[in-house]
């Protein structure tokens, strides 16, 4: 399979799995609340919620030693098998001390407060919840502290779309099964026990077919090095800090606007941001399968692969998801409505602000892809820890005064601090490896992010422009596409053709 063959297969999983959790979140709450009450579903997602906090640093581990394995010269098999045996152990006792850390707080009974902090839910239903929480952590570490791993080796030798396929079998077989199990009147515990039993069974399935395309490769687990497990875990604790970073970001975010501007304004907060974040998973279906080759280009200094990796990133993310945000933003109060079927105010600057924040991201991610690749974690980790401190700041000093606007554009300030913070870094690693930095690529990138962005604002202030501004915005994209590709050496520029064709088939039949 080649390099546009995987990318298409592991962005169309992406896509699948998107709307496996868009199907499972919105097809599986009238289930829910059809057989449990109100209380119980309460704490099921409180399960879900905990789960992601409690396995965040073998997340980071398993990420930091997947990057290392990227950075392998020429995919040497012993040197993968020697980061994979010296990781395997520190892997399984990390996720085990998390799993007992947790165990702990239940025996003192602080987990429970997770569920009930005032008291208020029958002591059953908080004991049941708890043993629940414990089974769901412990099933999820046995199923990932090896398979974690790796898939991390399968991506390195270009697999990534079937581990992602893989990802989404599970996900459809877990929602399938909730419904089944919902019906046929399983309480918490049952649901938990049942779930976790199922998915270790998927893993072992999917780690069995990860061992095959591991020794496929010649990828061995022999004797462990204790020195480069040890080196390599503590590095990856300053990777788990900035991911803890970034879920206090996002989640504090929710907190601070209730406390600041009241519930109402909260709601209508977060589901303003939630197109916002469907755009942002979509960004990530067109980088993550591209991350291993990308890295690949990077370690092997191949500079016109790495120019047309930056162009085929920029024309997909800013060049073609620029001017559909922009129609997002004149057809918004329309769609908005028939959402929410008219019960929440649509904030036209408000959504602005996030759709242009989200459009500095999405500028910025191929440096953002060179910094997380190359385990730069002072970077990220200053990075994060500055722009969580910020953002909490802002709000407090805001104190509502400026309403959802001022908390949007405190949001949009800090995704711009971290987009410099982002280029700059990237920009100095390429130069100290002798690479070039695509400067006149970024420039046209830069100018259709802020024309884009400008006709946002332009709308969202003056409603009746729309039609005018999405016209303006089509022609001024086709103009700066058109700069913006002869900026390209010819070879490159058919290396792109080719790709783009590829990864758009219909573009190949005309």
């Amino acid at each position: 399979m080649g390099t546009a063959a995987r990318v298409l297969s592991g962005s169309l999983a992406a896509w699948a799995r998107i709307g496996v959790m868009v199907v499972t979140q919105v097809g599986l709450v009238p289930v829910f609340l059809t057989h449990w009450p109100v209380e119980q579903y309460g704490c099921w997602l409180v399960i879900v919620s905990v789960g992601s906090f409690v396995g965040i640093f073998s997340y980071a581990h398993h990420t930091y030693v997947g990057n290392e394995i990227l950075r392998v010269p020429q995919r040497d098999a012993r040197a993968i098998s020697s980061l994979l045996s010296a990781a395997l152990p520190f892997s399984l006792a990390l996720g085990l001390a998390e799993w007992l850390l947790l165990g702990a707080l239940a025996l003192s009974g602080q987990a429970a407060r997770l569920f009930d902090l005032d008291g208020l839910l029958p002591p059953r239903l908080t004991a049941e919840a708890t043993t629940a929480l414990l089974v769901h952590c412990g099933t999820t570490y046995l199923s990932v502290c090896i398979s974690g791993l790796y898939g991390r080796v399968a991506s390195a030798f270009g697999r990534f779309p079937r581990a992602a396929w893989w990802g989404v079998g599970i996900a459809l077989a877990n929602a399938v099964a909730t419904a089944g199990l919902l019906h046929r009147g399983a309480g918490l515990l049952q649901l938990s026990i049942a779930l976790g039993l199922l998915t270790l069974a998927l893993h072992l399935l999917y780690l069995a077919d990860l061992w095959g395309i591991a020794r496929a490769h010649r990828v061995r687990l022999g004797l462990p090095s204790w020195r480069l497990g040890w080196r390599n875990l503590l590095a990856s604790f300053g990777l788990g800090l900035t991911c803890l970073l970034g879920l206090v970001r996002q989640q504090g975010t929710r907190v601070l606007v209730s406390a600041t501007l009241g519930a109402a304004p909260a709601v209508v907060f977060t589901t303003l941001r939630t197109a916002s974040n469907l755009a942002l998973q979509g960004v990530a279906t067109v980088i993550d399968p591209l991350f291993p080759e990308f890295m690949g280009f990077l370690r092997d200094r191949r500079q016109g692969a790495i120019d047309s990796t930056f162009a085929f990133i920029w024309l997909l993310v800013v060049f073609m998801l620029g001017p559909l945000l922009v129609l997002l933003q004149a057809l918004g109060p329309a769609l908005f409505e028939a959402w929410t079927q008219g019960k929440l105010p649509f904030d036209a600057p408000v959504f602005a602000l996030f759709s242009a924040a989200m459009l500095v991201f999405a500028l910025a991610r191929p440096a953002e892809s060179i910094v997380v690749g190359n385990n730069l974690l002072r970077v990220q980790f200053v990075t994060a820890a500055s722009l969580a401190g910020f953002t909490v700041a802002g709000i407090v000093w805001l104190d509502g005064r400026l309403g959802m606007g001022g908390v949007a554009a405190v949001l949009l300030a800090a995704e711009t601090a971290s987009a410099v913070t982002m280029l700059v870094r990237a920009r100095r690693w390429m130069a100290q490896q002798g690479l070039v930095w695509p400067q006149g690529l970024f420039r046209f990138a830069l100018l259709q992010a802020a024309v884009c962005v400008a006709a946002m604002l332009a709308i969202a202030w003056v409603p009746p422009w729309g039609p005018a501004v999405c016209s303006g915005v089509l022609l001024g994209t086709g103009a700066l596409m058109a700069a913006f590709l002869s900026r390209l050496p010819e070879d490159q520029r058919t290396w792109l053709r080719q790709r783009a064709q590829r990864f758009l088939p219909l573009a190949s039949r005309r």
